[in-house]
């Protein structure tokens, strides 16, 4: 009798807070399975699959978070009268545009601290003997290559 009235709880808490557990399942899943994989050593190609699902996702909400806010900003503003709206349009833009900057100012300064990615390029360049590419040369490798590739077009006739 007991363990009917527990497993009733169970997938009533299952079904109230599925998207929860699963969200945290999946961070303990990708936890475990990120430590256990850095001890293996895993080819370039192999790397290049297990990064692939977390770029698409990251391209894809990068992809969707203006649209959604600029939309939720205007189907809310559309929704108050007029007098209203101007004034808290006003300051519902500068609060977006305020905690837009902040969080590039928090950014910048917790990369400038952090320097996340610098240990795992000191390994590749100790290991291919190349020298380290900086975030500045990988912005610029974006013309040039451009240039590049303007330069290797024939010239007709």
């Amino acid at each position: 009798m007991v363990p009917r009235a527990i497993l009733a709880r169970g997938r009533d808490v299952c079904k109230q807070n599925g998207l929860l557990i699963l969200s945290v399942l999946s961070v303990i899943v990708g936890c475990l399975l990120g430590f256990f994989l850095r001890t293996r050593r895993l080819s370039q190609q192999e790397i290049s699959y297990f990064q692939f699902p977390g770029e698409l996702l990251m391209r894809m909400l990068k992809m969707m978070i203006l649209p959604l806010v600029i939309s939720s900003l205007m189907s809310g503003l559309a929704s108050l009268d007029p007098k209203t709206s101007s004034r808290l349009g006003i300051l519902t833009v500068a609060y977006y545009l305020w905690t837009t900057f902040m969080a590039v100012v928090v950014g910048i300064f917790m990369v400038s601290v952090i320097h996340p990615g610098s240990a795992a390029q000191k390994e590749t360049a100790e290991q291919s003997g190349k020298p380290v590419m900086s975030s500045a040369d990988a912005l610029l490798d974006l013309i040039r290559q451009k240039e590049e590739s303007w330069r290797n077009i024939p010239s007709p006739g």
